[in-house]
């Protein structure tokens, strides 16, 4: 039956091309030449043809319908290969403007990431993309769509109400005859505006465009997802990659440091909350330093390389713990890196004393175990020195439990049940 119909079209498309050639023979004939020949190809340029296209057009649709149905189904099966806005209007919005016989129209997506704009124009085949697109938050189209049902159709207001005529004017200013909301959900996601029809709008136009709108509001939530779970998995795969770093230039968990035994608790498959590094500048004289990972891990494991370079090169020119804590600190946020300064910890230990130097923004504490008690030491800068103690324990710890039971600072396995998530304990004990 389709072949049928196409077979009669093609007939109308021959008997218009016979009637053409007949009135030229029929010229030939009687001697037409001159201004009036121009005169008649002018009068058939202008009023013959265009009314032939219209009215093979007409009957075209007539004899053909295209279904709404099979406009559906392929819409489906586009959005199923769909990978980017660009495709919803180079491939389905066109398309379907073209189809219910409208020349332009416009997407407006809402970001609720950024809280702006991008506006998608298509006139004909032309496209525009306007980015961080201006649109008042207050306009009233804005205020009245509160639903994916709230479809606002520019003939059936009445510009006598003041009300309707204020949407009326607003629709205008787009270039819309028919407003149709995209929503998931409850979620506003944008606008689909549709250019002026110069037919009457039907039902099935309505349920097409509403279909449509869901249709680009799941593609919207899906890429939304899909880009959440991939930017997820980047950063994963970053903080992966940043412990591996960190642990690259943390020291062993066990050591000894002149006639001093370290040794790193934390909590049982926990990542690394911290940084430490020791040098050794000579016989007698070490330097520590212990640093809070509370910043941003990626971050910090740029920084790690750096602060141990600086932090080897003071201790070298035997500066005082707080002067290689400001140091570092000053060089760091010279070159822009961090804002705040570094949560850092510097012992300097000379025979079995130690000189301490301790940033502000650090929240580890130091303790002294005498063999019978733990008790906390307070720092006041480079003033602060320990001298000769048996055990000092370095800790971002509650030491509730250790100062009842000392006993646990024996036992690696007790002593690391105590401690919480991002928490550890070093303990340096004179041999």
């Amino acid at each position: 039956m389709k072949l049928l119909r196409q077979l009669v079209i093609q007939c109308f498309n021959v008997c218009f091309i016979a009637i053409l050639l007949s009135m030229g023979w029929m010229l030939y004939n009687v001697h037409i030449a001159g201004d009036l020949l121009i005169i008649f190809l002018v009068i058939v340029t202008v009023t013959v043809f265009p009314l032939y296209t219209y009215w093979i057009e007409h009957i075209y649709k007539k004899i053909l319908p295209f279904r709404y149905e099979d406009l559906y189904l392929q819409t489906v099966d586009m959005f199923l290969s769909l990978q980017s806005y660009d495709d919803i209007i180079k491939v389905i919005f066109e398309r379907v403007l073209r189809f219910i016989g409208v020349n332009s129209g416009l997407l407006i997506f809402y970001s609720h990431v950024t809280d702006d704009y991008t506006i998608y124009y298509q006139k004909q085949q032309k496209q525009k993309i306007i980015r961080k697109a201006r649109i008042d938050k207050n306009n009233i189209i804005l205020k009245i769509i509160q639903s994916g049902d709230d479809i606002l159709i520019k003939s059936k207001l009445d510009p006598s109400l003041h009300f309707q005529r204020s949407i009326i004017f607003e629709m205008e200013k787009l270039g819309g005859e028919i407003i149709i909301p995209i929503y998931y959900h409850d979620i506003f996601l944008g606008l689909m505006v549709i250019g002026e029809k110069k037919t009457r709008i039907s039902r099935k136009d309505i349920l097409m465009l509403k279909a449509l709108a869901s249709k680009i509001a799941t593609v919207t939530v899906n890429s939304f997802f899909m880009h959440e779970l991939i930017k997820n998995k980047e950063i994963e795969k970053e903080y992966e990659l940043s412990f591996k770093v960190l642990k690259k230039f943390l020291p062993p968990d066990e050591g000894l440091v002149h006639n001093t035994h370290y040794r790193v608790i934390r909590h049982h498959g926990n990542e690394a909350h911290y940084f430490f590094s020791i040098y050794n500048c000579s016989d007698s004289i070490s330097y520590i330093i212990i640093c809070s990972l509370r910043a941003n891990i990626p971050l910090l494991s740029l920084l790690i390389p750096a602060i141990s370079v600086l932090f080897q090169s003071y201790a070298r020119l035997g500066y005082y713990p707080l002067t290689i804590i400001e140091k570092i600190n000053a060089v760091i946020k010279k070159k822009e890196l961090i804002e705040k300064d570094l949560s850092l910890l510097v012992l300097k230990k000379c025979n079995n004393n130690y000189s301490i130097g301790k940033s502000r923004t650090s929240d580890v504490k130091l303790f002294v175990y005498n063999g019978s008690t733990v008790k906390p030491v307070v720092c006041n800068g480079d003033s602060s020195m320990i001298r000769n103690p048996a055990r000092l324990i370095i800790a971002r710890h509650d030491m509730a439990a250790i100062k009842k039971n000392p006993e646990l600072l024996d036992n690696t396995v007790s002593l690391s049940n105590t401690i919480g998530e991002n928490e550890f304990i070093m303990i340096l004990t004179r041999v």
